[in-house]
């Protein structure tokens, strides 16, 4: 089949660049599309394992910022037709016919949007599981597929700060081992086979920290995901943008069609690979040396080679990284380094942080309306409780703040500390 765009991610760029997407949302939205359309066919080969091709992305920004719009073109209107619903098989009524224009009858993409469980995103993955016989041979194992992607345009509605099992199925997801063994309360165990996820979610600043897990830069987690933070202004409406025509659109899933026929490993050029090989050696300058980001950069270097397969893949279907690929992909990457402190500097104690200025400015604002020097222990107590995830922690949080000077407690009374 052949393509109509020399380059599938810069065609989705262009087709909304007068609208108020930001560009790198525009941008990390189609490399995501290109990354679920490899799923678990294409990886990039190393001495001991492979790396897959999935992502892991959030989309953060303030409200207002068109996150979830972002998400229209490349999934909604051009991804979504490559697929067909979870568990169903050719000769099923539901089957999605409409893969035969794009030869991927045999082949088909899976895709779930917004609220799932994490015991049911498994049991779909099982649904969908099938031999890859291109990728079997006699001298190897079969070659398992249960490729899917999943859309949350609320990060909140999937992931919470008490989602401990969540947070270690999603880091197995990321990883793309040979096999991965669920157990549900009602329904026993699930076996999935050659799993692979693809996710991209929409957060603001806040909800993307007080979701996460306390411990997921611990259980690693955190370092699996690619925090894209816009800082910039809301992008105004141009009406003089055209609406994205059908023939753009057809033309974007012919391409990402194409894209996801591909199967196989996928390696560097000979031109590339010396210049690749010293950028990785020399730990791929400039590295970044925000503390927040230590964990990040263990796996690095994993994410810089599954942007690199979705930008080579965005080009051509060679399975071959070439020069100008690892010099986009090194662009990507190190803009969106930039601004990861900043996606990250509200994770652990600085949403406390938060917290406690919350509660000074109530105690303060409170006294003022009730015409008292102080608030009642109780009722200072009910509102920590409502701005606290883990009740729990209700005792604690008070502790830390009489300790660090911000409030004083005497009885049963709650005071502003004089030195703030």
């Amino acid at each position: 089949m052949t393509r109509n765009y020399t380059d599938y991610v810069g065609a989705c760029i262009d087709a909304v660049k007068k609208s108020p997407i930001p560009k790198p949302f525009a941008r990390w939205t189609a490399l995501s599309s290109v990354a679920g359309a490899l799923g678990r066919r294409v990886w990039f080969p190393m001495p001991n394992y492979d790396i897959g091709s999935n992502l892991f992305i959030i989309l953060i920004a303030s409200a207002g910022r068109n996150k979830s719009v972002s998400l229209i073109l490349p999934f909604t209107k051009v991804f979504n037709r490559l697929t067909t619903p979870v568990g169903t098989q050719e000769d099923d009524h539901n089957f999605n016919t409409g893969l035969d224009q794009y030869g991927l009858r045999k082949f088909p993409l899976y895709l779930v949007q917004d609220r799932i469980t994490p015991e049911k995103l498994a049991v779909d993955m099982t649904k969908i599981t099938r031999m890859d016989l291109r990728l079997s041979n006699p001298r190897q194992e079969q070659f398992f597929d249960s490729s899917l992607s999943l859309v949350t345009s609320e990060f909140g509605t999937f992931m919470g700060r008490s989602e401990r099992y969540l947070q270690m199925f999603m880091t197995d997801m990321w990883d793309s081992k040979e096999s991965y063994s669920h157990k549900t309360k009602t329904a026993g165990e699930y076996i999935i086979e050659g799993p692979c996820l693809n996710w991209i979610a929409c957060a603001t600043p806040e909800q993307f920290v007080d979701n996460l897990p306390e411990d997921a830069k611990s259980q690693g987690l955190l370092s699996r995901i690619l925090p894209v933070f816009y800082e910039g202004e809301r992008i105004p409406q141009d009406l003089t943008q055209k609406v994205i025509s059908d023939n753009t659109i057809d033309n974007l899933r012919n391409d990402l069609g194409s894209i996801a026929k591909m199967y196989g490993p996928m390696k560097f050029d000979d031109d590339a690979f010396d210049e690749a090989n010293e950028d990785i050696y020399n730990n791929l300058q400039p590295e970044p040396i925000d503390p927040h980001l230590a964990e990040y950069c263990q796996r690095r270097v994993s994410h810089y080679l599954k942007v690199a397969m979705s930008v080579s893949a965005s080009r051509r279907s060679t399975r071959k990284i070439m020069k100008e690929d690892w010099e986009t992909t090194k662009e990507i990457m190190f803009d969106m380094e930039q601004n990861m402190p900043k996606a990250l500097e509200g994770f652990g104690m600085a949403r406390t942080g938060r917290i406690v200025h919350d509660m000074v400015v109530w105690l303060e604002a409170t006294m003022v309306s009730k015409k008292r020097r102080y608030v009642r222990l109780g009722t200072f107590r009910k509102e920590v409780l409502r701005k606290i995830a883990n009740p729990g922690e209700l005792e604690q949080t008070i502790r830390a703040m009489v300790e660090s000077g911000y409030i004083k407690v005497e009885g049963n009374m709650v005071f502003p500390s004089k030195s703030n």
